[in-house]
């Protein structure tokens, strides 16, 4: 009889923010360069119960991560592998996890259970571009003090669409967002709310100033990528 075992493939989707679509080759690592970010990553346990009922199934996470500190701020199944008893061996072992702060925000975990085989893990990555760096040819660099990717949401299911739209931010005398205008649409209501709601969080290092930027976001069921056009 073989040993029952959990089959992991990682895929790490963060926002950045490449010249076309898709990941850039110089922001994209292998192997090495993943298990670098991952501080702790301890592997799901198979639950006896689970193996005694011979239950199998693959299915997708989504870990939410703090980029300040690396720690998971939460975990849930964006695709369940089929009973409770999995998703919830999954889910306690990745809220466990831990990353190199400052590298990753989101990370989209396909995950498979199976009763006999060899385990594989395959990691890839595309770093988080930082927005000051993406607005130093217009503001300069240095600007840009705090400001976070808008995430669309994990629910419902991710879909293919893509969009890009063009919002105004208001910025006070102390350098903090006072107001978001969208002056064209990204096409996708969700995007659009996500981004307003984002860009109001944002501080730069003067003001006041008003700013129009231009946002597009290409999402797939496995991947969510967001850059300046």
């Amino acid at each position: 009889m073989r040993t029952p075992i959990c089959e992991i493939v990682l895929i790490l989707l963060l926002i950045h923010a490449p010249t076309h679509h898709g990941f850039p080759a110089d922001q994209t690592q292998q192997v090495g360069g993943v298990k670098a970010l991952a501080i702790y990553a301890p592997r799901p346990q198979y639950p006896y119960e689970a193996r005694a009922r011979r239950q199998t199934g693959a299915g997708v996470a989504i870990v939410m991560v703090d980029p300040n500190t690396g720690l998971v701020t939460n975990a849930e199944m964006a695709t369940s592998t089929g009973y409770q008893l999995l998703d919830s061996a999954a889910l306690n072992a990745f809220r466990r996890w831990q990353f190199k702060p400052g590298t990753v925000a989101m990370v989209r975990i396909p995950i498979r259970f199976t009763m006999g085989g060899s385990v594989i893990t395959e990691l890839a990555v595309a770093y988080k571009r930082n927005m000051d760096e993406m607005l130093a040819p217009f503001l300069g660099k240095g600007t840009v003090l705090n400001g976070p990717n808008p995430r669309y949401p994990l629910y419902p299911p991710w879909t293919d669409k893509q969009g890009d739209g063009k919002y105004e931010l208001h910025v006070g005398k102390n350098g903090k967002v006072e107001d978001v205008k969208i002056l064209k649409s990204s096409g996708d209501p969700t995007f659009d709310r996500v981004a307003v709601g984002t860009l109001r969080k944002w501080r730069l290092r003067r003001g006041p100033i008003v700013i129009e930027l231009p946002l597009a976001f290409k999402l797939t069921p496995r991947t969510y990528d967001i850059w300046i056009p």
